[in-house]
């Protein structure tokens, strides 16, 4: 197969093989190419491709998989599993999709109201102390706070004024 000028695509295209195995053949000496000038660089053009070069290398698998159908050759029972597996990872998306929604319809209803069984919600334990410091301050109550001491009272009582 004696033409110029072809590209490593064209060349893989034309062999067979992928464009990585294209370069390997050039790397290794199985194919001659010229380095020139392209639009977006240097690149190679490979002036010659040899018809025995395809038999060199067995086939890249993974250009393989790319041309062929991945259920071709597969056997009816394997292809009835696979279908049966497809329809049940459907119908779990499906109710994994109706359990998010579900889970996003709950949160909302926590953020509107207060869900609880009967019971007062439960208060942060610092709002509770904040909460018992604030009802000291703001209540005036008629007698005095005591606070008991282990010393000797040291005041001395000054005499009450008559009337």
């Amino acid at each position: 197969m004696n033409t110029s000028n072809f590209t490593i695509a064209q060349a893989a295209d034309k062999l067979g093989v992928s464009t990585r195995t294209i370069r390997r053949y050039i790397k290794s000496g199985k194919l001659r190419a010229d380095l020139v000038n392209g639009p977006f660089g240097e690149e190679y053009r490979i002036r010659e491709l040899p018809e025995d070069l395809k038999k060199l290398e067995t086939p890249d698998p993974w250009t393989a998989l790319e041309k062929r159908d991945p259920l071709a050759g597969a056997s009816q029972d394997a292809i009835a599993v696979l279908r049966d597996l497809q329809e049940k990872n459907l119908a779990l998306a499906a109710q994994l999709g109706a359990a998010t929604e579900r889970i996003r319809q709950l949160e909302s209803q926590l953020k509107t109201k207060s869900i609880t069984d009967g019971q007062s919600p439960k208060t942060a334990w610092w709002q509770k102390i904040f909460s018992g410091i604030r009802s000291l301050f703001s209540h005036k109550t008629e007698q005095p706070m005591v606070v008991e001491s282990t010393e000797p009272e040291t005041v001395s009582k000054t005499p009450e004024p008559a009337v």
